[in-house]
């Protein structure tokens, strides 16, 4: 697996995870932001990153695309389209953008 496939791998896991997290979730108001794991591909990141639940399902909406900590994108694959206070959004590109559609879990 080449260092690009490694970097989507890792953030289509820590999508998985804030899935599960955001299955689980029954309390607190939509409009409060919720912690959820960075998305980044960084080997051992266990930034928070904390978003609304509009927030949240807004990124969803793209498969290609990731939230995390400002500075935690790679930008040889992927570019950052979004920038907010708490976060920013990074896309997916060429191969990774692939494997991040197929690994969807709303597809």
């Amino acid at each position: 697996m080449d260092r690009e496939e490694r970097i989507a791998r890792n953030e289509v896991s820590y999508r998985q995870v804030n899935e599960a997290i955001e299955a689980g979730r029954v309390d607190g108001a939509d409009d409060e932001p919720r912690p959820y794991v960075c998305e980044c591909g960084l080997l051992g990141c266990n930034a928070l990153v904390e978003l609304t639940v509009a927030e949240y399902e807004t990124v969803r909406e793209n498969p290609r695309r990731f939230f995390m900590v400002d500075g935690h994108e790679i930008p040889d694959v992927e570019r950052v389209v979004e920038r907010h206070d708490r976060y920013i959004v990074a896309e997916k590109e060429n191969h990774e953008a692939q494997i991040a559609e197929e690994s969807d879990p709303r597809s």
